[in-house]
């Protein structure tokens, strides 16, 4: 059972029709796309992500364009779905679980240019890059900090784990891109 948040009930309208898109994860992670058209033509669309227990991940609801057609709407919906569900994940090592310090890329626009349609080819060959970028900058951090004369030990355990991390995703992510 979901357990619904304050975006779902201020996105609630019974007065209008709507067009749902549900789907389950393989991780047990239910997404809820609806659609509608307001009486000035504009399409909404309310976005749900839940997790396992059924509490929300994330609501958002957003107004797309004029005229546009329910199935693009709901469409564009799951696949923002999906982007938050990426953004929200652990990352898991084949042999053990841990969150990720931070997200490798911060730069939207470059987020933006990665989520283009690409093959499944390039997007590994993508996401090798940013393991190795990643892990260059990790080591170089190290690098600079085994170097000081005088290190407090909180920075250098949080140097220490994202150099560990590094390490980890860069193998995890180049075993699926020789595969």
């Amino acid at each position: 059972m979901r357990r619904r948040g304050a975006k779902f009930w201020l996105w609630t309208n019974t007065r209008l029709p709507l067009h749902t898109h549900e789907e389950v994860l393989g991780s047990g992670v239910h997404i809820e796309v609806q659609a509608r058209v307001r009486q000035d033509g504009i399409t909404q669309v309310f976005i749900g992500v839940y997790g396992t227990n059924g509490w929300a991940i994330c609501e958002e609801f957003h107004d797309r364009f004029m005229g546009e057609h329910y199935c693009i709407a709901l469409k564009w919906g799951a696949q923002r779905a999906r982007e938050i569900v990426a953004d929200t994940q652990e990352f898991v090592a084949p042999h053990r679980v841990q969150l990720t310090l931070s997200p490798v890329i911060t730069d939207e626009s470059v987020l933006a240019l990665r989520r283009m349609e690409m093959t499944e080819r390039e997007t590994l060959k993508l996401r090798t890059d940013d393991a190795w970028a990643e892990y260059l900058a990790a080591k170089a951090a190290m690098l600079n900090l085994m170097r000081s004369t005088k290190v407090d030990p909180k920075v250098w355990a949080d140097h220490k784990e994202r150099l560990r991390q590094a390490i980890d995703r860069r193998a995890c992510v180049q075993r699926a891109y020789l595969d």
